[in-house]
């Protein structure tokens, strides 16, 4: 009778072992992923009130909103984002989401909109340059070295110098160089 009591200890203790790692497996299983969907944060002290009806939902005063349209527009996005996060009080993720899908306002006052940019060097140029209406917008030494260069087949060293006097991008010069007149070369 003694054995007989001893395999029943030994039987009921292997199953409370049994159950007791199936529980510890069981919590060890790895889960599936839940699907994440995108809920906006509530307004927490770091946000700025949007209390002021002109100032938009981020509260962002026109002079701002000016200044990062000019830096978008100038592909600085970091310190687009900085600004955006310095006036709004948002976070880094919701700033750069908020900069990534930034449209150039149409509204901002125009004098924080202004480039430090001289008239040759804007980056608002006129739809139709042909060469003769660049040519006569450049200093005529500048103009003579370019018909000198394109007349000579060095239409890099043309690129660049209407490059550095214009200050048009590569592919709206490299167009107007192989648009170039031939003859006006010296």
């Amino acid at each position: 009778m003694d054995a007989v009591l001893w395999i029943i200890a030994i039987v009921v203790g292997l199953i409370v072992v049994v159950a007791i790692l199936a529980v510890a497996l069981r919590g060890m299983r790895p889960k599936l992923p839940e699907p994440q969907v995108f809920t906006p944060s509530p307004t927490t002290a770091r946000t700025a009130p949007a209390s002021s009806a002109s100032a938009s939902v981020s509260g962002l005063t026109p002079t701002v909103i000016a200044e990062i349209d000019r830096l978008v527009s100038a592909g600085q996005k970091i310190h687009a984002i900085k600004l955006y996060r310095d006036h709004s009080g948002v976070g880094l993720k919701e700033a750069k989401d908020r900069i990534e899908h930034w449209s150039v306002s149409t509204t901002a006052p125009h004098l924080a909109a202004v480039s430090n940019a001289t008239a040759t060097r804007s980056s608002i140029t006129p739809t139709a340059m042909t060469p003769s209406s660049v040519r006569a917008s450049l200093p005529p030494s500048v103009a003579t070295e370019i018909d000198r260069m394109v007349a000579g087949d060095s239409a890099i060293a043309a690129i660049k110098t209407l490059r550095q006097h214009t200050g048009l991008g590569l592919k709206e010069s490299k167009e107007l160089i192989e648009a170039w007149p031939r003859t006006h070369a010296s």
